[in-house]
Protein backbone atom coordinates (compact mmCIF):
# COMPACT_ATOMS: atom_id res chain seq x y z
CA UNK A 1 0.00 0.00 0.00
CA UNK A 2 1.14 3.64 -0.80
CA UNK A 3 1.76 6.93 1.13
CA UNK A 4 -0.98 8.22 -0.54
CA UNK A 5 -3.19 5.15 0.19
CA UNK A 6 -2.81 4.98 3.80
CA UNK A 7 -3.23 8.59 4.40
CA UNK A 8 -6.71 8.19 2.58
CA UNK A 9 -5.69 11.48 0.81
CA UNK A 10 -3.92 13.12 -2.03
CA UNK A 11 -0.69 14.30 -1.60
CA UNK A 12 -0.35 18.28 -2.37
CA UNK A 13 0.19 19.37 -5.87
CA UNK A 14 0.52 22.60 -8.36
CA UNK A 15 -0.95 20.64 -10.78
CA UNK A 16 1.07 22.61 -13.64
CA UNK A 17 -0.51 25.96 -12.29
CA UNK A 18 1.55 29.07 -13.67
CA UNK A 19 3.11 30.27 -10.11
CA UNK A 20 4.53 34.00 -11.06
CA UNK A 21 6.34 35.41 -8.01
CA UNK A 22 8.31 38.44 -8.03
CA UNK A 23 11.43 37.43 -5.09
CA UNK A 24 14.90 38.18 -6.61
CA UNK A 25 17.35 36.89 -4.17
CA UNK A 26 16.20 33.71 -3.63
CA UNK A 27 14.61 33.53 -6.97
CA UNK A 28 16.30 29.56 -8.07
CA UNK A 29 15.19 28.82 -4.52
CA UNK A 30 11.63 29.38 -5.29
CA UNK A 31 11.50 27.92 -8.81
CA UNK A 32 13.20 24.72 -7.63
CA UNK A 33 10.10 24.57 -4.75
CA UNK A 34 7.93 25.38 -7.69
CA UNK A 35 8.96 22.42 -9.55
CA UNK A 36 9.18 20.19 -7.01
CA UNK A 37 5.63 20.27 -6.19
CA UNK A 38 4.61 19.70 -10.08
CA UNK A 39 4.35 23.99 -10.58
CA UNK A 40 5.16 26.04 -13.23
CA UNK A 41 7.52 28.90 -12.13
CA UNK A 42 7.42 32.12 -13.38
CA UNK A 43 9.61 34.57 -12.16
CA UNK A 44 9.76 38.55 -12.39
CA UNK A 45 11.56 40.07 -9.39
CA UNK A 46 10.33 43.64 -8.86
CA UNK A 47 13.32 44.21 -6.11
CA UNK A 48 16.90 45.33 -6.67
CA UNK A 49 18.60 45.68 -3.45
CA UNK A 50 21.05 48.87 -3.11
CA UNK A 51 23.67 48.64 -0.25
CA UNK A 52 24.70 51.78 1.57
CA UNK A 53 27.95 50.74 2.84
CA UNK A 54 29.63 54.13 2.41
CA UNK A 55 26.46 55.90 4.18
CA UNK A 56 28.08 58.12 7.31
CA UNK A 57 25.23 56.76 9.35
CA UNK A 58 26.44 53.27 8.33
CA UNK A 59 30.08 54.07 9.57
CA UNK A 60 28.97 56.06 12.75
CA UNK A 61 26.84 52.81 13.72
CA UNK A 62 30.05 50.53 13.27
CA UNK A 63 32.00 53.20 15.40
CA UNK A 64 29.36 53.32 17.90
CA UNK A 65 29.45 49.90 18.63
CA UNK A 66 33.12 49.35 18.68
CA UNK A 67 33.08 52.14 20.95
CA UNK A 68 30.96 51.10 23.30
CA UNK A 69 28.14 53.53 22.73
CA UNK A 70 25.67 51.30 22.33
CA UNK A 71 23.31 49.01 24.78
CA UNK A 72 21.26 47.03 22.66
CA UNK A 73 21.01 46.98 18.19
CA UNK A 74 18.02 45.15 17.27
CA UNK A 75 18.80 43.09 13.89
CA UNK A 76 15.72 42.97 11.16
CA UNK A 77 16.79 40.98 8.46
CA UNK A 78 19.59 38.79 7.16
CA UNK A 79 21.29 40.28 4.66
CA UNK A 80 21.33 43.95 6.69
CA UNK A 81 22.81 41.98 9.08
CA UNK A 82 25.52 40.70 6.75
CA UNK A 83 25.89 43.87 5.22
CA UNK A 84 26.91 45.30 8.54
CA UNK A 85 29.27 42.62 9.31
CA UNK A 86 30.86 43.07 5.68
CA UNK A 87 30.58 46.94 6.02
CA UNK A 88 32.87 46.80 9.31
CA UNK A 89 35.17 44.75 6.88
CA UNK A 90 35.72 47.16 4.54
CA UNK A 91 36.23 49.52 7.25
CA UNK A 92 39.42 47.51 9.02
CA UNK A 93 36.86 47.20 12.12
CA UNK A 94 35.53 43.16 11.89
CA UNK A 95 37.01 41.69 14.46
CA UNK A 96 36.53 45.00 17.28
CA UNK A 97 33.15 45.14 15.54
CA UNK A 98 32.14 41.27 16.52
CA UNK A 99 33.87 41.23 19.85
CA UNK A 100 31.50 44.47 20.61
CA UNK A 101 28.71 43.36 19.43
CA UNK A 102 29.35 40.11 21.50
CA UNK A 103 29.33 42.36 24.90
CA UNK A 104 26.12 43.77 23.44
CA UNK A 105 22.25 42.97 24.17
CA UNK A 106 21.32 41.33 20.77
CA UNK A 107 17.93 41.50 19.46
CA UNK A 108 17.15 39.49 16.06
CA UNK A 109 13.84 39.42 14.31
CA UNK A 110 13.63 35.91 12.78
CA UNK A 111 15.82 33.21 11.87
CA UNK A 112 17.38 34.79 9.66
CA UNK A 113 19.61 37.69 11.01
CA UNK A 114 19.86 34.94 13.73
CA UNK A 115 21.39 32.54 11.03
CA UNK A 116 24.16 35.14 10.31
CA UNK A 117 24.98 35.71 14.20
CA UNK A 118 25.39 32.32 14.55
CA UNK A 119 27.69 32.06 11.62
CA UNK A 120 29.81 34.61 13.31
CA UNK A 121 29.41 33.10 16.49
CA UNK A 122 27.33 36.14 17.98
CA UNK A 123 25.27 35.16 20.92
CA UNK A 124 21.27 36.49 20.18
CA UNK A 125 19.50 37.61 23.47
CA UNK A 126 16.40 37.96 22.30
CA UNK A 127 14.55 36.62 19.27
CA UNK A 128 9.98 36.72 19.09
CA UNK A 129 7.93 33.55 18.38
CA UNK A 130 6.71 32.82 15.07
CA UNK A 131 5.34 34.90 12.54
CA UNK A 132 7.97 37.83 14.11
CA UNK A 133 5.76 40.69 13.54
CA UNK A 134 6.84 44.35 14.95
CA UNK A 135 4.01 43.33 17.79
CA UNK A 136 5.66 39.94 18.66
CA UNK A 137 8.93 41.63 18.62
CA UNK A 138 7.73 43.89 20.99
CA UNK A 139 6.03 41.50 23.25
CA UNK A 140 9.36 39.53 23.54
CA UNK A 141 11.17 42.92 24.72
CA UNK A 142 12.23 42.51 28.58
CA UNK A 143 9.73 44.48 31.01
CA UNK A 144 12.61 46.48 32.89
CA UNK A 145 12.86 50.24 32.33
CA UNK A 146 14.80 51.03 28.84
CA UNK A 147 15.40 54.63 30.34
CA UNK A 148 18.24 56.03 29.04
CA UNK A 149 19.50 52.83 27.42
CA UNK A 150 20.87 53.68 23.55
CA UNK A 151 19.46 51.23 21.15
CA UNK A 152 20.48 50.91 17.33
CA UNK A 153 17.78 49.37 14.94
CA UNK A 154 19.30 48.07 11.64
CA UNK A 155 15.93 48.73 9.27
CA UNK A 156 14.27 46.51 6.63
CA UNK A 157 14.38 48.98 3.61
CA UNK A 158 12.41 51.33 5.72
CA UNK A 159 12.29 52.82 9.10
CA UNK A 160 10.04 50.74 11.50
CA UNK A 161 8.29 53.75 13.17
CA UNK A 162 6.12 51.02 15.73
CA UNK A 163 9.30 49.53 16.89
CA UNK A 164 11.24 53.01 16.90
CA UNK A 165 8.37 55.04 18.96
CA UNK A 166 7.43 51.67 21.26
CA UNK A 167 11.48 52.18 22.27
CA UNK A 168 10.87 55.60 22.61
CA UNK A 169 8.30 55.59 24.86
CA UNK A 170 9.84 53.68 27.26
CA UNK A 171 12.86 55.76 27.76
CA UNK A 172 15.41 54.90 25.18
CA UNK A 173 17.50 56.63 22.59
CA UNK A 174 16.60 55.52 19.34
CA UNK A 175 19.26 55.33 16.12
CA UNK A 176 17.93 53.96 13.18
CA UNK A 177 20.03 52.68 10.28
CA UNK A 178 19.21 51.14 6.34
CA UNK A 179 21.81 48.89 4.53
CA UNK A 180 20.12 48.92 2.01
CA UNK A 181 17.09 50.52 0.19
CA UNK A 182 14.68 48.46 -2.40
CA UNK A 183 15.29 49.93 -5.63
CA UNK A 184 13.37 49.30 -8.73
CA UNK A 185 15.40 46.55 -11.20
CA UNK A 186 16.79 47.31 -14.02
CA UNK A 187 15.21 45.65 -16.48
CA UNK A 188 11.48 45.92 -15.74
CA UNK A 189 10.66 43.38 -18.67
CA UNK A 190 9.69 40.54 -17.20
CA UNK A 191 7.54 42.39 -14.71
CA UNK A 192 5.75 44.26 -17.15
CA UNK A 193 4.94 40.81 -19.15
CA UNK A 194 4.02 39.29 -16.16
CA UNK A 195 1.36 41.97 -15.78
CA UNK A 196 0.18 41.03 -19.58
CA UNK A 197 -0.11 37.83 -19.12
CA UNK A 198 -1.94 37.90 -15.61
CA UNK A 199 -4.45 40.09 -17.68
CA UNK A 200 -4.82 37.56 -20.38
CA UNK A 201 -5.30 34.71 -17.60
CA UNK A 202 -2.12 32.82 -18.44
CA UNK A 203 -0.88 33.10 -14.95
CA UNK A 204 -2.90 31.36 -12.31
CA UNK A 205 -0.84 32.60 -8.70
CA UNK A 206 1.16 35.55 -7.80
CA UNK A 207 3.34 34.84 -4.82
CA UNK A 208 4.50 37.36 -2.71
CA UNK A 209 7.72 36.34 -0.35
CA UNK A 210 8.74 40.54 1.49
CA UNK A 211 6.52 43.48 1.86
CA UNK A 212 8.83 45.83 -0.39
CA UNK A 213 7.71 43.80 -2.96
CA UNK A 214 4.26 44.75 -2.99
CA UNK A 215 4.71 48.79 -3.70
CA UNK A 216 7.31 47.86 -5.71
CA UNK A 217 5.15 46.20 -8.22
CA UNK A 218 2.93 48.76 -8.05
CA UNK A 219 4.98 51.39 -9.09
CA UNK A 220 6.10 49.57 -11.77
CA UNK A 221 2.85 48.79 -13.09
CA UNK A 222 2.05 52.73 -12.66
CA UNK A 223 5.03 53.81 -14.86
CA UNK A 224 2.83 51.69 -17.58
CA UNK A 225 -0.54 52.68 -17.15
CA UNK A 226 -1.59 49.41 -15.46
CA UNK A 227 -1.83 49.94 -11.98
CA UNK A 228 -5.55 49.94 -11.77
CA UNK A 229 -6.41 46.98 -13.95
CA UNK A 230 -3.51 44.98 -11.76
CA UNK A 231 -5.13 45.80 -8.70
CA UNK A 232 -8.68 44.30 -10.46
CA UNK A 233 -6.81 41.46 -11.62
CA UNK A 234 -5.45 40.44 -8.13
CA UNK A 235 -8.99 40.89 -6.86
CA UNK A 236 -10.40 37.82 -8.16
CA UNK A 237 -8.79 37.10 -11.68
CA UNK A 238 -6.09 34.88 -9.92
CA UNK A 239 -4.91 33.97 -6.68
CA UNK A 240 -2.74 35.66 -4.56
CA UNK A 241 -0.25 34.18 -2.05
CA UNK A 242 1.53 35.57 0.84
CA UNK A 243 4.28 34.50 2.82
CA UNK A 244 3.21 35.72 6.11
CA UNK A 245 1.04 38.52 8.19
CA UNK A 246 3.59 41.61 7.71
CA UNK A 247 3.29 40.84 3.44
CA UNK A 248 -0.53 40.39 3.78
CA UNK A 249 -1.04 43.59 5.84
CA UNK A 250 1.01 45.76 3.61
CA UNK A 251 -1.01 43.71 0.49
CA UNK A 252 -4.80 44.93 2.11
CA UNK A 253 -3.60 48.08 2.92
CA UNK A 254 -3.05 48.42 -0.50
CA UNK A 255 -6.54 46.98 -1.55
CA UNK A 256 -5.55 43.50 -2.33
CA UNK A 257 -7.42 40.61 -0.95
CA UNK A 258 -4.86 37.52 -0.02
CA UNK A 259 -6.27 34.09 -0.53
CA UNK A 260 -3.14 32.08 0.75
CA UNK A 261 -1.22 32.78 3.59
CA UNK A 262 1.27 29.84 5.02
CA UNK A 263 0.78 28.90 8.60
CA UNK A 264 4.22 29.73 9.28
CA UNK A 265 6.32 32.09 7.39
CA UNK A 266 8.73 30.64 5.46
CA UNK A 267 8.77 30.13 1.57
CA UNK A 268 8.52 26.43 1.83
CA UNK A 269 5.28 26.99 3.71
CA UNK A 270 3.78 29.06 1.18
CA UNK A 271 4.58 26.76 -1.97
CA UNK A 272 2.77 24.11 -0.08
CA UNK A 273 -0.17 26.09 1.27
CA UNK A 274 -0.67 26.92 -2.37
CA UNK A 275 -0.62 23.03 -3.73
CA UNK A 276 -2.89 22.74 -0.71
CA UNK A 277 -5.19 24.99 -2.09
CA UNK A 278 -5.68 23.87 -4.95
CA UNK A 279 -5.45 20.09 -3.93
CA UNK A 280 -8.25 21.05 -1.55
Amino acid sequence: MNAQSKAGKVPPSLANKVIAFVESRMSSQMGSLITRHGGIPYPAPVLQEIYLKDDPQVHQIVHDMCEGNLDAIVLQTGVGTAALIETSNSMGLENEFLTALDKTTVIARSPKPASVLRKNNIHIDIMPPEPYTTKDLIAALPDNPLAGKRIAIQQYGAANSILSQELSTRGASVQEVSLYSWGLPEDQTPVVNMINDIANGHIDVLAFTSQPQVPNLLNIAEKHQSKDSLISDLSGQIVVASVGPVCTKRLNDLGISVDVEPEHPHMGSMIIAIAEYFTD
